[in-house]
């Protein structure tokens, strides 16, 4: 943390000294009075690095989260140079012995932001890089081989660079003791004493809980023994803690009570959020128009059928609609379904089979590259779906939902969401559902915006469709 605020402290002197130079020593066609001697600034920029630094410990900037997202810092970078800069303009309107240019403020803003993320992404690559070679990596023990334990597993496995090597599994069942995941062994049933152990002997330096059925005090005495070891420990969250945003505490004759309030997609949010819909959608529908057109007469030439597949699909508070998508399948796919519903290759309500021979040549290409899903463009912008949200279902999956799960169908229906940014096709219906109700409960304009930023590596590089 301390070389990051001595370099961030560095680039900001050097932003400043670059304002200053570009100010007067190139935009010379602009009228000044007076050219300030370049000392004066020097002394002022001692100030100016200090209230920069304060104001990005305010942000959170200086956090060490291991496992934070590069977008987010970004965003916090952000907000924390215009913060800044926001706070230097303040003060040259009240305090008139404080002069400045305010050109050079506004070179130095834009400068050090530019400089700081460059910062960032160089910090960020370097140390994914240090992380694949195996340097740096935290030791972790998995409690649960549940659904969940499995995927997050095989995600660590599968990114090096995520900085992190599994000693193994620990699990209730004495049955499963022996037995390997993903190449990862179940060591023994989960007991203090065997954590105790593979903290002091496999050097273990966090601990993950990834499934729901250890009892609360059992859990407490795990993370009474991980502070006492100094190990860093985390629960992935069930349904209920879910919802935790959400609780507001009441009371009733003196006893504490816990309110679960409404969820945040309401009223002016929801507003909101069509709003951006309906001005990207239209956007989009124009840029894309030439690629509309291509595909649409790729696919009426290829293979006989309609060029459009409206799909039934279950959309807001469970009202069907006719989701449309290129058609990708041969013109009798629906009646051949029930001879291939066997061979699915996701668990859960959804179908999925990557070798599906229902899809044409041109079908395989589109899904490869998501422009099958282009059309729904439409359905944004007619209100039927929304730009980020849960996959639509189909009436057969929704005819199989637990009451649970049709918390999904709460919101507008995506094209884009949490579950395809996470893995696609390659999480199972309960993680997705999970994802999907993680984004209910969490909404905000700004997970919309890095949803859609996260989507497009995820469509050049085709991860988890088929």
């Amino acid at each position: 943390m301390w070389m990051k605020i001595v370099c961030d402290a560095l680039i900001i002197n050097f932003s400043f000294a670059l304002a200053y130079l570009l100010r007067f020593k190139f935009m010379l066609f602009l009228p000044t009075d007076l050219v300030p001697i370049f000392e004066h600034y020097l002394r002022v920029l001692i100030f100016i690095t200090i209230l920069w630094l304060a104001v990005f410990k305010f942000v959170g900037l200086y956090e060490s989260k291991r496992s934070a997202a590069l977008i987010d810092e970004i965003a916090g970078l952000f907000l924390g140079v215009t913060l800044s800069t926001l706070l230097l303009l303040g003060l040259l309107f009240l305090y008139r012995e404080f002069w400045f240019s305010r050109l050079v403020l506004v070179n130095a803003w834009l400068i050090a932001f530019v400089l700081l993320a460059g910062f960032r992404l160089l910090i960020f690559f370097l140390q994914r890089w240090w992380y694949a070679l195996g340097w740096g990596v935290r030791r972790i023990l998995i409690l649960g081989t549940d659904e969940i334990g499995q995927v997050l597993a095989n995600k660590i496995r599968n990114d090096r660079a995520l900085g992190y090597k599994i000693v193994g599994f620990l699990d209730d069942d004495p049955g499963k003791k022996g037995q390997s995941f993903f190449g990862f062994p179940v060591l023994d049933v989960i007991s203090i004493a065997k954590i105790k152990e593979l903290i002091e002997n496999e050097r273990v330096e966090e601990i993950i809980i990834a499934g729901g059925g250890l009892k609360t005090e059992k859990i407490l005495d795990i993370i009474t023994e991980c502070e006492r070891y100094g190990i860093e420990f985390k629960i992935v969250p069930g349904i209920l803690e879910l919802i935790s945003s959400r609780l507001d505490v009441d009371e009733l004759g003196g006893i504490p009570l816990l309110t679960v309030t409404e969820i945040q997609l309401q009223g002016l949010n929801a507003l909101l959020k069509r709003l951006v819909d309906l001005v990207l959608s239209v956007l989009l529908i124009i840029i894309l128009s030439p690629i509309l057109i291509l595909f649409a007469l790729l696919v009426k030439i290829t293979s006989p059928g309609t060029v459009f597949f409206p799909h039934q699909r279950i959309g807001l508070n469970g009202k069907p609609f006719a989701m449309l998508k290129f058609r990708s399948m041969v013109k009798e796919a629906e009646a051949i379904f029930p001879q291939l519903k066997h061979l699915s290759e996701v668990e859960g309500h959804i179908f999925k089979m990557k070798d599906d021979p229902r899809v044409t040549p041109l079908g395989r290409f589109m899904r490869r590259w998501s422009i099958d899903e282009l059309p729904q463009l439409f359905n944004v912008f007619l209100g039927q779906m929304s730009l980020v949200g849960p996959r639509p279902p189909l009436p057969r999956e929704v005819e199989k939902y637990s009451p649970w799960h049709k918390k999904r169908l709460r919101v507008r229906p995506g094209i884009t969401g949490l579950w395809q940014v996470s893995g696609r096709s390659l999480l199972p219906f309960e993680e997705m559902v999970r994802l999907d109700i993680y984004y209910i409960e969490n909404w905000s304009l700004w997970q919309d915006i890095k949803i859609l930023l996260r989507s497009l590596p995820v469509v050049i590089f085709g991860t988890g469709a088929y």
